[in-house]
């Protein structure tokens, strides 16, 4: 192997072998020939049977394999950028074209041949002295510690096969090498496993890992940077976290340069450390791992990075991010609270910041937005807007006692009773008895139908437990849901990427998103605002004009905060992994001080935000005919002896004066609510 020319490191160190005494190197020659001769003599014993037994096996190849499939990945990279045109976050593939040995510097080939195998140029593609040699260190080691697998083998079954340690992947495995040995000559597939080994960080193909690794082309990698990328290829995942590892590992690829007679000692000992780039610190990963998954790129051909616009917000990201840090870190131990998760959008569904956990490289989970979990109370919006829908004043009264239906028997959180209650102080202290009083009422489905429409498109079912929060939802619809109630538009669906390549001046939220009017918005905000200022919410309570629902679930397992104010509209959720309950942490605990001290720092900033250059155009709503009139059960409300009855028997005058046993829509009140059906979903139907 000759030295490389075409290295620009800093370093000038000589790569050719050292000139040893004439009997030496005929000696060394001799014995290189010898091991060569005997491994082809060998792979020919083995493969003569495999010929006579496969005849064509080497001119077709086994199953539905091609070497169209020896092409490096093209999974294009993926630039995100923020809402100041800069770069935050890159996703993807780590992919390049494929690379010509010609542009290879010759030490990296001669580092790669002497550490993954050193007959490369003798064998047939499956090398039986190198399989008997691991198979005798591995008996001598106890374990496994060294595979016998060459350059080719390693090649198909990155390209062709699993890594299932199986009797027939090995037998495919070598029936593969021994085709592709013969289609192909040694530098292509030299070429082919460069251009497509795995060197971690997401990486595949010796283009992309110089690009990652030290950010230069491939032909100008250093000894040492060729024998660092070298030493990454064993175990690409774990030594690419590892520095430390993979320095140490580098020295052994040096060490068996020396070994191949490609390096002397003298100058191996002489190599300096490689300096692999850090990787970028990011900021949003949960932020950019959701994006990424709603993106898909169908030309495959294409390894350019692709630029996309997103409304990210860094600012609001970083205090998104300590504020659930922060308060956590200070109660959360205490209170056996240990994740948490915050969205964070406008009212036009713009998602500006987002925070799946507490420590996004322990825990890529996504909490936001793949978790799906009880939302207690916070469900509660739901059966209010469908009153409200049906006509229910704000300002009426209730009967707040128990209530059996069949056998449940809901109970309010310190188990007492008010009787007779405004249904604003009802909702305002969150009392479980009138959410299902209201949710028998106006009927199970209409509350489903209801939280359809506002995007809600996780399992629901009417059962009596559905008024409180029984079925799972995840953070970013339920803070989409009550974004409508800010817009008074819905539904709201939650969005982010404005633009690929360049950025127009103005962009539209996704088709049908605040299609239709909320007419109840105003009394559903006056009451979410009541919860914030005299209810369940005063920790999250603001200077300015805020709204919001807080929510509990069974045995403290789950602890909400959603709410508004401004342009922001933020979902906070608190709990564990493994849903183990927490120390009697309620919504209106530590959720509704993270949103409280999120809120303060970030209505500040927005005060002090220029005009955007981007304009997103705003929702166009229009009214929506009814389809139907909800009807509202009297004595259900008024808990009379027979609410629960079947059948026709008479009930006396409930709570709003009506002796009827259904109270209807009436007045000009009558004339703007809407009938309801069951939805599809964020993205799916809405009211006919």
């Amino acid at each position: 192997m000759t030295s490389d020319k075409s290295t620009s490191g800093p370093e000038t160190i000589d790569t050719a072998p050292p000139k040893p005494s004439k009997l030496r190197a005929w000696a060394r020659a001799g014995a290189r020939r010898f091991g060569g001769l005997l491994s082809a003599g060998a792979n020919g014993l083995l493969v003569t049977g495999l010929l006579i037994a496969t005849p064509f096996a080497l001119v077709t190849p086994l199953g539905n394999y091609s070497l169209s499939q020896l092409q490096p990945p093209a999974e294009r990279t993926l630039v995100l950028h923020g809402i100041d045109g800069q770069p935050f976050a890159r996703r993807g593939g780590c992919v390049a074209e494929s690379v010509q040995l010609s542009e290879v510097p010759d030490h990296f080939v001669a580092a790669l041949l002497a550490m993954e195998d050193r007959r490369f140029r003798y064998h047939l593609g499956v090398d039986p002295i190198g399989t008997v040699r691991a198979l005798f260190r591995n008996l001598d080691a106890g374990t496994f510690v060294q595979g016998g697998s060459t350059l080719t083998q390693q090649l198909v079954k990155n390209a062709f096969l699993s890594s299932d340690r199986t009797l027939e992947r090995k037998q495919k495995e070598a029936l593969l090498s021994l085709w592709l040995e013969w289609r192909l000559s040694k530098t292509e597939i030299l070429e082919h496993y460069m251009s497509r080994v795995y060197f971690g960080e997401g990486c595949f193909g010796l283009r992309a890992a110089a690009r990652r690794y030290f950010d230069k082309p491939v032909r100008d990698l250093t000894l040492a940077e060729s024998a660092y990328l070298v030493a990454l290829i064993k175990a690409p995942s774990e030594l690419a976290r590892d520095e430390d590892a993979a320095q140490r590992r580098a020295e052994l690829v040096l060490q068996a340069m020396v070994e191949t007679g490609d390096l002397k000692a003298a100058d191996a000992k002489a190599v300096p450390r490689a300096r692999p780039r850090p990787e970028a610190k990011e900021l949003g990963g949960y932020y950019a791992d959701w994006v990424a998954t709603t993106i898909n790129v169908t030309d495959k051909s294409d390894y350019t990075p692709l630029p996309v616009h997103t409304t990210f917000d860094p600012k609001l990201q970083g205090l998104a991010e300590n504020a659930l840090d922060g308060v956590l870190a200070k109660r959360g131990r205490k209170q056996q609270a240990s994740e948490g998760a915050m969205v964070v959008m406008r009212k036009d569904g713009t998602v500006v910041a987002m925070v799946g956990g507490t420590d996004y490289a322990k825990s890529p989970f996504n909490r936001a937005v793949q978790a799906q979990r009880q939302p207690g109370s916070a469900f509660k919006l739901f059966v209010y807007l469908a009153a409200l829908r049906a006509g229910v004043d704000p300002d009426a009264r209730i009967s707040d006692q128990p209530i059996t239906i069949g056998d449940y028997e809901p109970k309010n959180y310190g188990k007492g009773y008010r009787g007779d209650v405004a249904i604003r102080s009802a909702f305002a202290a969150s009392i479980n008895t009138v959410a299902v009083r209201l949710s028998e009422a106006v009927g199970r489905e209409s509350v489903i139908a209801t939280a359809r429409d506002l995007g809600i498109s996780t399992k629901l079912e009417p059962t009596p437990s559905i008024a409180l929060g029984s079925f799972e939802v995840n953070l970013l619809e339920l803070t989409s849901a009550y974004a409508a109630i800010a817009a008074g538009a819905y539904p709201v669906k939650p969005w982010a990427i404005t633009a690929f390549e360049q950025l127009p001046s103005t962009v539209r939220p996704p088709v049908g998103a605040g299609a239709w009017l909320l007419t109840e918005a105003d009394d559903a905000r006056s009451l979410l605002s009541d919860v914030v200022r005299s209810g369940t919410g005063r920790r999250a309570r603001l200077k300015v004009a805020s709204y919001g629902k807080t929510g509990t679930s069974q045995d403290h397992r789950d602890a909400w905060f959603i709410g508004f104010a401004g342009d922001l509209v933020v979902g906070v959720w608190v709990g564990n992994d493994d849903f183990s309950p927490m120390r009697r942490v309620t919504g209106g605990g530590l959720p509704a001080e993270i949103w409280h001290e999120f809120m303060v720092e970030a209505l500040e900033i927005e005060k002090q935000r220029k005009e955007p250059s981007l304009q997103i155009a705003a929702f166009t709503p229009q009214p929506r005919k009814s389809t139907g009139q909800y009807q509202i059960a009297a004595d259900v409300l008024s808990g009379g002896p027979n609410a629960y009855a079947d059948g026709g028997a008479e009930f006396g005058p409930g709570p709003f004066g009506f002796g009827q046993r259904f109270l209807n829509r009436g007045g000009e009140r009558a004339k703007t609510r809407r009938g309801g059906r069951k939805g599809g979903g964020l993205f799916g139907r809405l009211f006919n």
